[in-house]
């Protein structure tokens, strides 16, 4: 009996004993972590470059839809300019105000001004029967802004000679918050409009080339 029972105690050459529930050899723990770190790391980096990338993006977003509205507010001003400029040197008879929203309707259909198919120049109030006034307001309307402007040729010839002074004025804005203009109108590019002043709509007396808005028929307040 002490001999089988030695022989059982004794475990066989070459084999090593192992402790209950043991199930081989455990990893590092250390080893595990650095490459949790690494995977994190790496992933930190991709994120943080793509998050950097869809910023640059959208800036470069911005900046393009302003220099695109400041062509197309500033096309409509030129455009409407040079119309003013044009009957207020012909006779009242001659002059034609549904000229102007013609003239409204070709920016918003000039594939070189509305290439992508969403601006919206659209005729306001306005008189061109005054003698020696041609004024409008006309509204240029994109999804980066929505802008009513007042647009005049004033000329005088009480004085023997020619004198004449064209301008324009922003009303409103939704890029200077709702209600009349009061503030300039930054259009990037070193391009800005005055607010339309008070005084143009004024009874009282004013300079023979200053505007007169409210004789035109252009609301003070609009939007």
């Amino acid at each position: 009996m002490v001999g089988v029972e030695s022989e059982i105690a004794s475990p066989a050459p070459g084999t090593e004993s192992s402790s209950p529930g043991s199930h081989g050899p455990v990893p590092p723990v250390a080893s595990q972590s650095r490459r949790l770190w690494w995977l994190v790391s790496v992933l930190a980096v991709g994120a943080a470059f793509i998050l950097g990338l869809s910023i640059e993006h959208a800036a470069d977003h911005r900046t393009a839809a302003r220099g695109l509205y400041r062509m197309q507010v500033l096309t409509t001003v030129s455009r409407f300019l040079d119309e003013e400029h044009r009957q207020i040197a012909i006779p009242v008879a001659q002059r034609s105000a549904p000229v102007f929203g013609d003239l409204a309707d070709s920016i918003s259909g000039d594939l070189g001004v509305n290439g992508s198919g969403t601006l919206q120049v659209s005729l306001g109030a306005g008189s061109a029967a005054p003698s020696t006034q041609i004024a409008f307001s006309a509204t240029v309307s994109s999804p980066y802004a929505s802008t009513t402007l007042a647009v005049w040729d004033v000329r005088d010839t009480s004085h023997g000679g020619v004198a004449e002074t064209q301008g324009a004025c922003v009303l409103s804005s939704t890029l200077l918050g709702r209600g009349r203009a009061r503030a300039a109108l930054d259009l990037g590019g070193g391009e800005e409009l005055q607010p339309c002043s008070p005084q143009w709509w004024s009874a009282g007396s004013a300079g023979v080339l200053q505007p007169r808005l409210g004789r035109a028929g252009v609301p003070r307040s609009a939007g």
